[in-house]
């Protein structure tokens, strides 16, 4: 069965996008929506790793196989200004629909082994990263016209 590796998959691109919103957030600390709302984000994707690290360790043990071949795209770095955080956001984007395409990966198998708590989880996690991408692409157009059109 590949579903574990599948989970463990999931809990690394959770951590990744944590880290990318921590990155992002940090870089980009002079725009404080950004910002803060990336931090807030840097910790609900945590908190779904846990969560998730937590039922695939009890019920679906990983068997250490190597991730690589599975891994999520990563953030590239980040970088500054207005058109650096639109290019950290298309990343951010980027793995955030990554992650939550595989929310729904995990919730189908999970429905599958008839798995109640990770059905929800799964559900949970969809919501949330839907949630972040909706307004990752709001941002985005936000900026767009000033990091594209004017000068700096």
């Amino acid at each position: 069965m590949q579903f574990p590796r599948y989970l463990a998959m999931l809990v690394d691109a959770e951590r990744a996008l944590s880290d990318a919103y921590r990155d992002v957030s940090a870089a980009h600390a002079g725009v404080a929506d950004a910002s803060l709302t990336c931090r807030t984000f840097a910790a609900q994707a945590l908190e779904r790793a846990i969560d998730l690290a937590r039922i695939g360790d009890e019920r679906y043990p990983a068997d250490g196989d190597d991730l690589d071949d599975l891994r999520a795209p990563a953030l590239g770095g980040t970088r500054s200004g207005p058109l650096g955080l639109v290019r950290d956001l298309q990343e951010l984007a980027q793995l955030c629909a990554f992650v939550q395409t595989s929310w729904q990966l995990a919730g189908q198998a999970a429905s599958g082994l008839r798995d109640h708590d990770l059905i929800a989880l799964a559900a949970h996690g969809d919501e949330q990263s839907g949630t972040e991408l909706a307004w990752i692409h709001t941002k985005l157009k936000n900026e767009a016209a000033q990091a594209l059109l004017v000068a700096e």
